[in-house]
């Protein structure tokens, strides 16, 4: 396999499970450079780097290697961090090896730097007919759809392509709930048992920890069955309250497809929510750390010409 296609490939994978990175891509070197266009390199973040560390990502690939390519790493730190960029949103930055990477060869390197944002994680519990259709219909959307079922002739890859399956309920519940600490979290509870439904909602509720939105399939007297449960099983009133039930924008009909309708404008309305209260806060961030330090925001401000 060619580097490049491993690089592409790589690429492919961080996207269908969701994951944020940058493709950075040289398209013009002028005069001695260390690759020439059509180098590609992604940067996958990582949770382990130390904290003053100007290689922030996993690196596949390389546009170089040395000084150069450090920066080019550090301003796709800089994308990964701001609120300002939207999905597949890119720039050139142009970088003159001499003047500001010391590095004898003395070209000029043009790279482009194309941002793919992680996607939302949404747990559905439940591998049934309208699970099948959400999923379907989720799949063009920026959410990484997981689905939660213990019938392993129900939750396959023939019925649900694409997506991430999970065969044991405990461990779909320890994903929400991590999700739920790193303060979010999207949980659809539609499984095929009432009994099953009350249970695992109780688990997402029970550590005070539960994910930003949880969602429940069902009628209004389902609601008030299940809700009247969890209440009189010592869960605050308030935060069974929270549950969305019924799930869904309004009653679009009964057939799986229909209800699915529903539900999926639902996840979207409330992950665009959550990407757009997250890219706000991030705005926050760097907006007080340019005050902080300034000449960290000016190198981010660089012009495509080089300026």
């Amino acid at each position: 396999m060619t580097e490049a296609a491993r690089v592409l490939s790589e690429a492919a994978a961080a996207a269908t499970a969701g994951r944020a990175f940058v493709l950075a891509t040289v398209i013009r070197a002028q005069g001695s450079t260390p690759r020439c266009a059509g180098a590609m390199m992604i940067c996958l973040p990582t949770t382990d780097a130390a904290p003053d560390s100007t290689t922030p990502s996993h690196i596949i690939g390389t546009v170089g290697g040395g000084q150069f390519e450090r920066l080019v790493l550090d301003d796709a730190r800089r994308m990964l961090a701001s609120g300002g960029w939207s999905q597949g949103d890119g720039r050139i930055e142009r970088y003159v090896l001499g003047a500001e990477s010391e590095q004898c060869c003395g070209g000029v390197v043009e790279v482009f730097l194309q941002l793919h944002r992680a996607a939302q994680r949404v747990l559905i519990f439940g591998a049934g007919h309208v699970s099948y259709e959400l999923v379907k219909m989720l799949a063009p959307a920026p959410v990484h759809a997981v689905v939660v079922d213990d019938r392993a002739d129900w939750n396959t890859e023939a019925r649900f392509p694409g997506a991430q399956r999970v065969l044991s309920f405990d461990e779909g519940v320890a994903i929400a709930r991590a999700d739920a600490k790193a303060g979010g979290g999207f949980a659809l509870v539609m499984t095929c048992c009432h009994q099953t439904d009350e249970r695992l909602l109780r688990e997402l509720l029970s550590d005070g920890g539960e994910p930003s939105f949880v969602g429940l399939i069902g009628s209004r007297s389902k609601r008030a069955c299940l809700f009247g449960r969890l209440v009189a099983s010592g869960i605050d009133e308030s935060r069974v309250a929270k549950i969305r039930c019924p799930i869904g924008v309004g009653d679009t009909g009964k057939e799986p497809g229909t209800l699915a309708v529903s539900i999926a404008a639902q996840v979207l309305i409330e992950t665009k929510r959550a990407r757009d209260a997250a890219a706000g806060m991030t705005k926050r961030t760097s907006a007080a750390l340019s005050e902080m330090s300034p000449s960290t925001e000016q190198t981010w401000q660089r012009s495509p010409t080089g300026a």
